[in-house]
């Protein structure tokens, strides 16, 4: 499990320097998802989306890590729900509201988000917060790429890969 950390921890570092490398002030090219989890928004590239639903019936898995909400079928295939808001630490029950964002990949992972927001097309990439704000709900997840600014603000970017990562029996 240590190993496996520090291969993400590496990862992170590897990707904010890509990332960095683009330098201040540079737009990301693509489209971003906007969602909305536990109180925060953050981006999430739309290339690892095929489809954002309702939230439906979710079967409980056992023993599964406390990100893992459960399975739930999507157009026949079976797929992992994973809860970005206790990936934050935020334990709740979703609102009936909630949205799932469909992301294919080895396997098929349904993303449990309290909403989708909206689109952005090439967000610019910052350093730090215009607040001075140095640290986001999403730092120490392993989850956040970097920073964007939005015409609502400051988001982070969501690493897709990490998210998408579920190991087999989780």
């Amino acid at each position: 499990m240590q190993k496996r950390l520090a291969l993400v921890e590496e990862e992170i570092v590897r990707l904010r320097r890509e990332l960095a490398t683009l330098g201040v002030d540079q737009r990301l090219p693509g489209l971003y998802l906007t969602v909305e989890v536990a109180g925060t928004t953050a981006l999430l590239p739309v290339e690892a989306v095929m489809e954002v639903v309702r939230l439906v019936a979710i079967e409980p898995l056992p023993a599964a890590l406390p990100h893992v909400r459960g399975t739930m079928l999507y157009r026949g295939t079976p797929a992992v729900v994973v809860d970005l808001a206790a990936m934050l630490g935020v334990r709740r029950e979703p609102d009936l509201d909630a949205h799932l964002v469909i992301c294919g990949g080895a396997r098929m992972v349904a993303v449990l988000v309290d909403r989708v927001r909206d689109l952005v097309e090439s967000p610019v990439l910052v350093e730090g917060s215009v607040s001075g704000e140095s640290t986001h709900a999403w730092d120490g997840t392993g989850l956040m790429a970097g920073l964007c600014r939005t015409p609502e603000g400051i988001r982070p970017l969501l690493r897709a890969s990490a998210i998408l990562a579920v190991p087999e029996g989780a």
